[in-house]
């Protein structure tokens, strides 16, 4: 597993644009994720609502994690949603997706030297993504 004081805080700047520009982060992200109708055939009617609660769940996490410089909270988010969301319909790789969509909506709507910042949070979940599912130790996140 990656270590988890790898990833560096993020100044009080870059996490107040982070807040600045979430619902469009999520907006953004959620689109995306619509567009793949592979992935989100299966919830009908309700794909944007449990995508958009997903997400901004996943968001608020990040910022909770920023805020106190403690990816260890998104350690314990990443190993709930491997082990839940599979039973909601939702592969391992349809999470992947959305945490690269999350990565690419952060470069694209924060300034570059905020973006910085905050993405390697996104890219330790990604990372830890991985290493979930090669190991298959998925939900297991508790070390």
């Amino acid at each position: 597993m990656q270590t988890l004081a790898v990833v560096p805080p993020v100044s009080a700047q870059a996490l107040a644009a982070f807040r600045g520009a979430s619902q469009s982060i999520i907006e953004r992200v959620v689109a995306r994720s619509l567009a793949r109708t592979d992935e989100v055939v299966q919830h009908g009617d309700v794909a944007e609502r449990l995508i958009t609660s997903g997400i901004r769940f996943t968001t608020q996490m990040l910022d909770a994690a920023m805020a106190v410089g403690e990816v260890a909270l998104l350690e314990d988010q990443l190993a709930w949603a491997m082990d839940r969301l599979p039973h909601d319909g939702v592969a391992p790789e349809h999470i992947l997706n959305r945490l690269r969509f999350y990565a690419e909506a952060v470069q694209e709507l924060l300034p570059a030297e905020h973006a910085a910042e905050v993405l390697p949070f996104v890219n330790w979940m990604i990372a830890r993504h991985g290493e979930m599912t090669q190991h298959g130790d998925a939900g297991a996140g508790q070390e």
